[in-house]
């Protein structure tokens, strides 16, 4: 019943963003831009889309090495196929599913790996710094809107950030805060989610007195923005935009950072609208010109993301439904979690 009504949800919420964007765009206008469009071009660049998420795989694989050394082919199949679920259900289902496959196939636990994925998303909003930085360097004009996405985005990554240092640095007083959450669960299964919870934070200080890791961490997360940004880039500049790289790494960054938030299945409507609110409302880019480029661009990465993740449940030989359980296997995953 849950998962119908998260579904529910996220159709709801795709069809809001969708009707938004349908009123936005002129649709003689829109596909005009096609008969201009480069293919050869976008098909080429779209290669530094792919690159983004095997630097971001390594950087997941350095946070987990203390736990489990994987290698790079691994540890980008185990992402991509969380990414793949990611896409297709509206609840970021897809970061329990990285950690359910290692528990299935390393017998590494859920409460040892958990951790390392929630850094791993804290580290996606680092790149909220690059936005505070553009701001100024390229003079964009900012509506309430796009002022609001920014504050909450700061805002949540400085309290995951802080939960962060506080958890490495003060395991008790952490464990202390949490557990006092757990007493509105019932008695009977209180004392499992406790154990669970003291693991996670446990699990929390593998990040400790790992200074030349932050390094590389952080470097990677930026590489990352920085070659899905020229994939963007040259997806606007083959439909003719004349906008600045700069401006794309601030807009698509921040579109980046919104994928924390919320989404509708496979992002139809949000990613439409996102677009347009931020190139064409805040970067001044045509919006019919916007609406193209986002229509084709997702779907291309729509391809990108099913072929890999496709491949990826091959190459780790493992099911979908293995680490999408349905009704009768969901207590046998709850008594996995150690």
């Amino acid at each position: 019943m849950k998962n119908k009504l998260n579904w529910i949800w996220g159709i709801l919420l795709g069809a809001i963003f969708l009707i938004a964007w349908l009123r936005i765009i002129d649709w003689q206008e829109f596909l005009s831009y096609f008969r201009k469009f480069d293919l050869k071009l976008v098909l080429v660049f779209s290669i530094f889309y792919v690159l983004a998420y095997v630097l971001r795989s390594i950087r997941w694989k350095i946070i987990l090495n203390p736990t489990y050394k994987m290698k790079i082919p691994e540890s980008f199949a185990v992402f991509m196929t969380g990414l793949f679920i990611n896409y297709l259900i509206p609840i970021r289902a897809g970061e329990i599913a990285k950690s359910v496959i290692l528990k299935l196939k390393k017998k590494v636990r859920i409460s040892q790996s958990l951790p390392t994925i929630f850094i791993d998303k804290i580290t996606d909003l680092f790149p909220i710094v690059l936005i505070m930085i553009l701001v100024p360097i390229i003079s964009i004009r900012l509506n309430n809107t796009l002022k609001i996405i920014i504050i909450i985005l700061f805002l949540i990554f400085l309290a995951l950030l802080s939960f962060l240092f506080f958890a490495i640095n003060h395991q008790q007083k952490a464990l202390k805060f949490l557990h006092s959450f757990l007493k509105i669960i019932p008695h009977k299964i209180r004392p499992r989610f406790e154990d669970f919870f003291s693991n996670f934070v446990k699990g929390m200080a593998i990040m400790q007195n790992r200074w030349k890791d932050y390094f590389w961490i952080y470097s990677l997360t930026i590489l990352a923005v920085f070659s899905e940004a020229l994939y963007i880039w040259i997806v606007f500049k083959s439909f003719g935009s004349e906008i600045s790289y700069p401006k794309i790494l601030f807009g698509y960054t921040l579109m980046n950072l919104t994928y924390i938030l919320p989404t509708p299945p496979a992002q139809i409507g949000s990613n439409q609208f996102m677009w347009v609110l931020i190139f064409s409302f805040a970067l001044g880019v045509n919006e019919n010109l916007t609406s193209a480029a986002v229509t084709f661009s997702h779907l291309l990465t729509a391809i990108w993301i099913f072929l890999i993740g496709g491949f990826s449940l091959l190459f780790l030989k493992i099911k979908f439904s293995d680490i999408i359980p349905n009704k009768e296997t969901r207590k046998e995953i709850l008594k996995r979690i150690e």
